[in-house]
């Protein structure tokens, strides 16, 4: 299986390679507002139900580390240090999805995943300035504000090693429409995914706030239903929601080979 780096600043920069209460008379609000830190994040011994997770933000053209990037995860927030790094405790073998925040970059909507290790490292992750990212959203087809913006990525998985020429679909599937890669950016005269490419398609106008089934009909393989066990050491649930604005969502589908066709039995 290839591994391709998240960068969600990568699905735009040629569009090309992408984050839990008090005592039970606190109020729900109480429990959900977000903790904010600097940089290192939490300190002191894990719980058995905690992990750690740290990596990097950075900008996707000209890649100098995001400073004050906020890093959201589970209700949770860290802010990025001068270097761009940050560490956070998250849930562990409990579903999250991580979000990251910036006022001159995009934000970025991760789909949820579950670690199971002590130790997460995301490595990096790209946010798109608003400028660039205005400028190449200009690819896709006109779009409605209020509704998201969500990136796709096939996977191919050993022996199936390639994405060529299939084609996506969401439910629900609303207004939205979906833009194909070619040569690192959207195409809206490429008919289906073409190998290689770090981002397979765009969906813009999605509904928003919403669980979002992707659909991937590959003429040479077929998908892969969730979870999935990745390498970069999460389990990806399959679950992803957008937002309205100025959000980029991704996800990533998975396709393997083909189940042999089972011929019906021989009856006397």
């Amino acid at each position: 299986m290839r591994v391709r780096q998240l960068s969600i600043g990568l699905l735009f920069s040629s569009f090309a390679v992408l984050a839990l209460g008090a005592a039970a008379a606190c109020s729900d609000d109480a429990k959900t507002t977000p903790m904010t830190d600097t940089g290192g994040g939490d300190s002191g011994p894990l719980a058995a139900t905690e992990a750690k997770q740290k990596g990097k933000i950075a900008d996707a053209i000209d890649k100098f580390e995001v400073s004050g990037a906020t890093v959201t995860i589970a209700g949770k927030s860290v802010v990025t240090g001068a270097d761009g790094t940050y560490e956070i405790v998250v849930p562990r073998n409990v579903p999250y999805s991580m979000s990251v925040t910036e006022p001159s970059h995009y934000k970025v909507k991760e789909q949820e995943w579950i670690v199971k290790n002590d130790l997460f490292d995301r490595a990096t992750t790209s946010l798109l300035s608003i400028d660039i990212a205005n400028l190449l959203t200009s690819f896709l087809p006109p779009r409605d504000a209020a509704k998201g913006v969500l990136a796709v990525s096939v996977y191919p998985m050993a022996p199936c090693d390639s994405e060529q020429g299939s084609t996506l679909s969401i439910e629900p599937a609303g207004t939205s429409k979906v833009t194909y890669f070619a040569n690192g950016k959207p195409s809206q005269s490429q008919p289906s995914t073409v190998k290689d490419e770090a981002f397979s398609a765009a969906f813009s106008d999605v509904d928003v706030n919403v669980p979002i089934k992707v659909t991937v009909n590959s003429p040479l393989c077929e998908q892969l239903p969730f979870p999935i066990d990745h390498p970069d050491g999460v389990t990806y649930t399959g679950v992803q929601t957008t937002e309205p604005g100025q959000v980029i969502s991704f996800m990533r589908v998975f396709i393997g080979p083909k189940k042999p066709a089972i011929a019906d039995a021989a009856t006397d």
